[in-house]
């Protein structure tokens, strides 16, 4: 088990996708739950990367949320907000669009984890601000001890950060998280 746990953090550790599965028979008295890694697991097709927008300003809110919401079974919603909204974002003006679209969402914008703890038990994920709030990644893992990143900047692997680390960057960074409400994938079976 050692061994285990010291190639996933390894793996952690260099960005790497991982999928654990845990369900072995422990001495044939119980099984051990299944675990997902990330959360999250929105695959590579899926994700959307950053794009200079019409007044050429990066998009990287709105990758975000076309990642999620493809994530959350919404594809032609995502393919409508590719092709309507783009350039930089902020929490007021994102809601009057989610607003104006009919979009079912939730957002922070105080620094609170426990949202960052909802919308990852809830497998939503979430997007959050870092670099002192000038850039928005997708936040698709929080547990005890991690925050698994997707920038929408390289969309090719997962970025694993000590949660620490992480809450004290986005709360630097203004706190802000959104996520739409939707259903998102089942868990891996």
């Amino acid at each position: 088990m050692k061994f285990l746990a010291a190639v996933l953090l390894s793996l952690f550790l260099t960005g790497c996708d991982v999928v654990v599965h845990l369900g072995e028979p422990n001495n044939g008295r119980h099984l051990v739950p299944k675990v997902e890694y990330p959360t999250v697991n929105l695959p590579v097709s899926l994700r959307q990367m950053n794009w200079l927008g019409n007044m050429n300003q990066g998009s990287c809110v709105h990758a975000t949320i076309i990642s999620l919401l493809r994530w959350q079974g919404r594809p032609a919603t995502a393919d409508y907000w590719r092709r309507h909204y783009g350039n930089g974002e902020w929490p007021e003006a994102l809601a009057a669009k989610f607003d104006q679209e009919g979009m079912r969402y939730a957002y922070t914008k105080d620094g609170d984890a426990a949202f960052l703890d909802w919308a990852c038990s809830t497998r939503r994920g979430c997007g959050v601000t870092v670099m002192g709030g000038k850039h928005m990644v997708a936040l698709v893992h929080f547990d005890a001890e991690w925050a698994g990143i997707l920038d929408n900047n390289d969309i090719s692997k997962i970025t694993w950060v000590p949660r620490d680390t992480f809450v004290a960057e986005w709360q630097n960074s203004n706190g802000w998280a959104v996520t739409p409400v939707y259903n998102p994938a089942p868990p891996l079976p």
